[in-house]
């Protein structure tokens, strides 16, 4: 094997890395916050991609619409996050885990149910710009060039959300309220507007991945299933609620994928569960994690 191969296979790996981050993310933000499991986030991802489809759709004539449909679908999963956080995961913020997974559960039926409702069962597609529609070659190999724009969006993305929880005064007041909600309480900050910010602004990251994604190759029904193991995979190894730890377990999930396709292509999934069971066995509050949590 080259040094060419391994290359190309190696941002094979990180453009599904930086895919698993977009989705993981804002998973592993709504539960470090909100201490909220949000088994319906990648029932948001794939929305995310038929919205970007139908933004797409309405301006297919010129260059730009996808472009401008990504961060539209972004912005309108981010609506669709706050108003579902108002009326429903708000009702769920003091009861158990099992409760809060089974209104989640419920969630993923029922979003399920009204994609087909508006976007039918037939698989979508959406046509490339010029811009990302030829491949490039790095050493030789041919790379396609639109996971160029993932990994720039992923990164992206990790960057932003550093900033803002590390820089910002609402991010210190996200974090504050991680530690003592009493606190941030006393200090007339209400908890639940936060709450309802920090549940937008996961959704919206999810909602921005499946946009991201849909022009990948076609939107179809189920995406969400195949993705959602993945997505848990990568929490569970960073840790709940480490954005640090879910873009470095991200990479590693993206690579063992990539390798393992080149070498045992049947065994790709299974490499991931054995690389997560490890990690419990060893760290079971992942790599970057807390063994408690406040």
């Amino acid at each position: 094997m080259d040094a060419s191969l391994i290359f190309a296979q190696s941002m094979s790996g990180l453009s599904r890395g930086m895919m698993l981050f977009l989705i993981a993310s804002g998973l592993s933000l709504i539960f470090g916050v909100m201490n909220i499991l949000n088994f319906a986030h990648a029932t948001f991802w794939l929305i995310g991609a038929y919205c970007c489809y139908t933004f797409w759709f309405l301006m297919q004539d010129y260059n730009f619409a996808l472009w401008i449909s990504i961060p539209l679908a972004a912005l309108t999963l981010a609506v669709i996050g706050w108003v579902i956080e108002v009326v429903l995961i708000r009702r769920v913020y003091n009861r158990d885990l099992p409760e809060q997974l089974l209104l989640t559960y419920a969630m993923v039926l029922v979003l399920g149910d009204l994609i087909k409702i508006v976007w039918g069962v037939d698989d979508k597609l959406i046509e490339r710009p010029p811009l990302v529609a030829d491949p490039v070659f790095i050493f030789g190999m041919p790379f396609d060039s639109y996971f160029i724009f993932v990994i720039s969006v992923g990164l992206a993305v990790a960057i932003g959300l550093w900033w803002f929880l590390k820089k910002t005064r609402y991010g210190h007041i996200i974090r504050a309220a991680v530690f003592s909600r009493e606190m941030v309480s006393a200090l007339g900050i209400p908890i639940p507007r936060i709450y309802s910010g920090v549940f937008a602004l996961g959704i919206f990251i999810a909602g921005l991945a499946g946009a991201v994604q849909a022009p990948v190759g076609s939107i179809t029904l189920g995406m969400d299933m195949a993705v959602v193991i993945q997505a848990f995979c990568v929490v569970v190894i960073g840790g709940f609620g480490s954005l640090l730890g879910t873009f470095v377990a991200a990479i590693i999930v993206g690579e063992v994928y990539a390798f393992s396709i080149l070498f045992w292509p049947q065994g790709a999934l299974v490499l991931i569960f054995v690389v997560t069971a490890f990690i419990l066995i060893i760290r079971p509050w992942g790599l970057f994690g807390a063994p408690t949590r406040a």
